[in-house]
C-alpha cells in the first residue's frame, strides 16, 4: 500500500486480524527520512488507517523508527521533533500540527509531548489528493517536476459522457489537438508535438495506455468509448526515459474503476440523440460480480451509433458518414494473499463508418460530391495479464499485453477524365506485444525511485490495392517488424526539506525489419536496423511554500528510423529515413496543489528542439509515402487557473501560444514560402464551469465550456498550406441525480457552427477541391442512467 499526499494519508488497511489500536504491539522498521513517506510504511506495518488534514507533511522529517512497538508509542517515537503530534479516534490516527509551545509542570519539567487526548468526533475526510500513476512512482501531483494532467469521471459521469469517447479528452484536458478524419482514425497531439496530418505506417507521436497496457505503437487513436473509466492522465513533453520509442509528445493512461471484491452492482445508461433531423443512440451496461472473498470480475459492454450529417445528393444519399460502435470490456481480478493480486483482461472495439466526414464544396454547406462511398473500419482487440505484490519495501507490477489492430480505409479514387470509378483501399493489421516489469519505492537516501525492464515488438502489415471497386487488384503488400528491449530508471532525492532533485535514464536496443510480399523479387536485400539509444531526463523542483512547485526539466525522446522496401521487380531496393530526436527544456509553477486549496492553476514554458522529423504524406497523386522533413522547433507556453468561489461552483480558464518552424528543412523541401510544422494550432483556449446543489431531494449538477483552437496549417508544401481551425467549441449540459438513477442532458456545438476543424477527407482529390471538414451539427443528447 501507499500514501499520495503530503496533506491527507488515508489507507484503509484495517481488517480482522488487525491489533486494536494503541494496544497490540507491531514489529516496526522504517528510515528515516521524509515524514509523508515514513508513514505510508507505519500505516502498512501496523495495518492501521492514517488520516491528517494539516498540510506540511511532505516537508517534515522523521528519524525513523525499529522495533516492537505499540501504535501509540510508534507514533510519538516517528513523530518526534517533526512538528506534529496525533489523535486515536475510534480505528483511525489522525495527525495534527504540534501547539508552538508547551506547557510546564511545577518544578519546570514539561509535559509529556505526546498525551493521548480525550476522544473527539471523527472529522469528515477531507479531498482526496491527485496522484499520477503514469509517472510509475505514483507520484503526487503536487510533487511531479513536470507538466500533468488529471481529470477523474464520477462513475455517473463516465456513463453520461462515455460515448464521447476521445472528444471527452480534446474537451476536458488541456494541451490536446487532434486531426479530425473521423472515428477511430484520428492522431491526437499534445503540445503541439504534430509530425503530420496523413495516417500511414509511422510510428505515433503518444502513447496511448490502458490501465498498464500500451494501446498502439503505429496505428490511430483507437478512439474508446469512456464508460467505466475512472481517470484520464496526460503527462506532456517526452516521456523517452520511462517510455521509451514514439512517446515524442508525451503519454495518454486510461485508467478503469477496478474489479471490486465486496460488493455486487449492475448499472447502466440508455441515450438518444439528434443531429439536425437524423437520430442517433447509445446504451450501455456495466457489472461488477464477486467471485469469492477475494476475486471479481468487472465488465462493460455499450453500442452507440453516432448520427451522420453529410449529403451525397450526386449519388441521393442523406446523412452518409453515420457511424456505429460496439465494444466489451471485461476484467477478472484476484488477490490471492495479503499484498498480492493478478488481473487478466480482455477489450473489444469495432468502429464501422458509412463514408467520410468531409465536404468538397469549398462552402460552408454540409454535402459533398463523389462518385463512390469511402467506408472505414478500425477493429481492435486487447488481452492483458497484470500482476501486483511487494518485494520488501518496494512495489512490483508486472504487465503483459497483445494487441490485434485492423484498420480498414477506403478512397474514392476517381479523377477528372476517368472512364469508370476507382477504389483505393488500404488494409493495416497491427499486432502489437507489450511486457514490462517494474519496481519501485521510496527509502532514507532516494525520497523514491523506479527501475524495471521491457519488450515491445509491433508487426504492420499493409495490403494496398487499386482499381475498381468491386474488386480491386493489389498494388503493392508489405510487412514491417518493430523489436524494442529496454532498461529504465529513475529516482529522486530531496536536497533540502523544500528541494528535490530528479534523474533518471533509458537504454534502449530497435530492431527494424522491412519485407515486401508478393512483388516477384529476386534481389538481395539486406531491410534489417539495429539501433541503440540512451535517453536521460533530469529535473528539479522547489516548494517555496505548501501548495507551490516550481520546476526546471530536461527530457528526450525520439522514433527509430523507419526504412521502405520502394519498387518493382528487380528493382526493388531499401529506403532509409533518419531516426528523428527530440529535446526539450521545460520550466513552469503549479499552486494550489492541496486538495483543501480555493483556487489552483500553473503556467509553463517549453522549447523543444526537433531534428530529422519523419511524417506519413502524401503524393499529388494521392499515394502515401514517408519523409523526413528536416528539422525545426517548437515553442510552447501554457497557463491554467481555476477556483471554487462558492460552494459547489467551480470555475476554469487555460490556454496556449505555440511558434513552430521547420528552419532546416531536407532538400526536398528547401523552397518552402511557410515553415511552420502541419497541424499545430498557433493558439488554443478553454472556460468552463460546473456547478452543483441539492434540491430537495435530487442532486443538481450543471457544466458549461468554450474552447478555442486557432489556426493551423494542413502540412508541409505549398500544396498543403490550406488553413484549418479558427474555431469555438461550445457545451453546455447537466444531470439531476435521484439516488440511484439520474436523467442527463447535453448539447454540443450549442452555436451550430460550420467552421473548418480539418481541412482533409480523400488524398486522391485534394489537389482538385477545396475540403473541408466542419464541425459536427448542433447535436442535443437527452439519457438516463440507473446503477443499484
Amino acid at each position: 500500500m501507499r500514501l499520495h499526499a503530503p496533506t491527507l494519508l488515508a489507507l484503509p488497511l484495517v481488517v480482522a486480524s488487525a491489533p486494536v489500536l494503541g494496544a497490540e504491539e507491531a514489529e516496526f522498521d522504517i528510515s528515516a527520512g521524509r515524514l509523508d513517506r515514513a508513514l505510508v510504511t507505519f500505516a502498512r506495518q501496523a495495518r492501521v488507517s492514517v488520516n491528517t488534514s494539516v498540510p506540511g507533511v511532505a516537508a517534515a522529517r522523521t528519524r525513523g523508527l525499529k522495533g516492537h512497538h505499540s501504535v501509540e508509542n510508534a507514533l510519538a517515537i516517528l513523530l518526534r521533533g517533526t512538528g506534529f503530534t496525533f489523535r486515536l479516534s475510534g480505528e483511525t490516527v489522525t495527525i495534527l500540527r504540534a501547539p508552538a509551545t508547551l506547557p510546564q509542570r511545577r518544578g519546570g519539567k514539561k509535559l509529556d509531548p505526546f498525551p493521548a487526548p480525550a476522544p473527539m468526533p471523527e472529522p469528515v475526510p477531507p479531498p482526496e489528493p491527485i496522484v499520477v500513476t503514469a509517472s510509475k512512482r505514483d507520484s503526487l501531483l503536487a510533487e511531479y517536476p513536470g507538466s500533468a494532467h488529471v481529470a477523474t469521471l464520477e462513475f455517473a459521469e463516465s456513463l453520461r459522457i462515455g460515448a464521447r469517447g476521445s472528444e471527452t479528452l480534446l474537451r476536458e484536458l488541456p494541451d490536446l489537438t487532434s486531426t479530425d478524419l473521423g472515428s477511430g482514425r484520428n492522431k491526437i497531439f499534445i503540445r503541439g508535438i504534430a509530425d503530420s496530418s496523413f495516417n500511414g505506417q509511422n510510428q505515433a507521436t503518444i502513447s496511448q495506455y490502458y490501465g498498464e497496457s500500451r494501446l498502439i505503437y503505429s496505428a490511430p487513436d483507437p478512439d474508446l468509448a469512456l464508460y467505466d473509466i475512472e481517470r484520464i492522465e496526460v503527462i506532456e513533453g517526452p516521456q523517452g526515459t520511462l517510455y521509451g520509442a514514439g512517446s515524442l509528445g508525451g503519454v495518454i493512461r486510461l485508467l478503469p474503476r477496478p474489479p471490486d471484491t465486496h460488493a455486487k452492482e449492475i448499472a447502466g445508461t440508455a441515450g438518444i440523440s439528434f443531429t439536425g433531423s437524423e437520430i442517433g443512440y447509445d446504451t450501455a451496461l456495466v457489472g461488477n460480480l464477486p467471485l469469492g472473498d477475494s476475486s471479481a470480475v468487472r465488465a462493460v459492454g455499450y453500442r452507440i451509433m453516432q448520427p451522420g450529417y453529410i449529403d451525397d445528393p450526386g449519388r441521393g444519399i442523406p446523412n452518409t458518414n453515420r457511424t456505429s460502435v460496439w465494444g466489451l470490456r471485461a476484467t477478472v481480478r484476484a488477490e490471492p494473499r495479503d499484498g498480492f493480486s493478478i488481473e487478466a483482461g480482455l477489450l473489444v472495439q469495432n468502429i464501422g463508418s458509412r463514408d467520410g466526414q468531409y465536404t468538397n464544396s469549398g462552402l460552408g454547406n454540409l454535402v459533398r460530391s463523389s462518385a463512390i462511398s469511402q467506408p472505414f473500419d478500425n477493429d481492435y482487440r486487447m488481452i492483458f495479464l497484470t500482476a501486483r505484490t511487494t518485494l520488501g519495501d518496494a512495489d512490483v507490477v508486472s504487465n503483459t499485453s497483445y494487441v490485434d489492430h485492423a484498420i480498414d480505409s477506403n478512397f474514392d479514387a476517381t479523377r477528372p477524365g476517368d472512364a469508370s470509378p476507382r477504389l483505393f483501399q488500404d488494409d493495416t493489421k497491427v499486432s502489437l506485444i507489450t511486457h514490462e516489469s517494474r519496481l519501485s519505492g521510496s527509502g532514507p537516501l532516494l525520497s523514491s525511485w523506479v527501475m524495471g525492464a521491457s519488450v515491445v515488438n509491433n508487426v504492420n502489415r499493409i495490403t494496398r490495392a487499386l482499381g475498381a471497386p468491386d474488386d480491386p487488384p493489389i498494388i503493392s503488400e508489405a510487412r514491417s517488424t518493430t523489436f524494442e528491449a529496454a532498461l529504465f530508471g529513475e529516482a529522486s532525492i530531496d536536497l533540502t526539506q523544500r528541494i528535490t532533485l530528479t534523474g533518471g535514464a533509458r537504454v534502449s536496443f530497435n530492431r527494424l525489419v522491412e519485407e515486401a510480399e508478393s512483388l516477384g523479387a529476386a534481389v538481395d536485400l539486406e531491410p534489417r536496423r539495429i539501433a541503440w539509444r540512451l535517453l536521460p531526463t533530469a529535473a528539479l523542483s522547489w516548494h517555496p511554500a505548501d501548495g507551490w512547485l516550481a520546476f526546471a526539466r530536461y527530457h528526450e525522446g525520439y522514433r527509430p528510423g523507419s526504412q521502405r522496401v520502394v519498387g518493382q521487380g528487380e528493382t526493388l531496393e531499401t529506403k532509409q529515413f533518419k531516426p528523428d530526436e527530440l529535446r526539450t527544456q521545460e520550466v513552469g509553477v503549479r499552486f494550489g496543489t492541496s486538495p483543501h486549496s480555493q483556487f489552483y492553476g500553473g503556467l509553463s514554458f517549453a522549447y523543444s528542439r526537433w531534428e530529422d522529423i519523419q511524417a506519413d504524406l502524401v503524393s499529388e497523386e494521392g499515394f502515401p509515402y514517408l519523409a523526413n522533413l528536416g528539422s525545426g522547433f517548437v515553442r510552447y507556453a501554457s497557463a491554467r487557473i481555476g477556483g471554487r468561489p462558492l460552494p459547489g461552483l467551480t470555475l476554469e480558464a487555460s490556454g496556449f501560444l505555440t511558434t513552430s518552424l521547420l528552419n532546416r528543412p531536407a532538400p526536398a523541401f528547401a523552397d518552402l514560402e511557410e515553415g511552420d510544422l502541419p497541424n499545430i494550432a498557433d493558439s488554443g483556449g478553454r472556460i468552463s464551469a460546473s456547478y452543483g446543489a441539492d434540491i430537495g431531494g435530487a442532486k443538481l449538477r450543471l457544466d458549461g465550456t468554450v474552447g478555442y483552437i486557432g489556426v493551423s496549417f494542413l502540412g508541409i508544401g505549398q500544396a498543403f498550406e490550406r488553413e484549418q481551425g479558427k474555431y469555438f467549441d461550445t457545451g453546455l449540459g447537466g444531470r439531476i441525480d435521484f439516488g440511484s438513477w439520474g436523467i442527463a442532458l447535453d448539447v454540443d456545438n450549442l452555436f451550430d457552427s460550420r467552421a473548418n476543424r480539418f481541412a482533409f477527407g480523400n488524398p486522391f482529390t485534394l489537389f482538385d477541391e477545396d475540403q473541408r471538414t466542419p464541425l459536427r451539427p448542433r447535436t442535443i443528447r437527452l439519457g438516463i442512467d440507473a446503477a443499484f
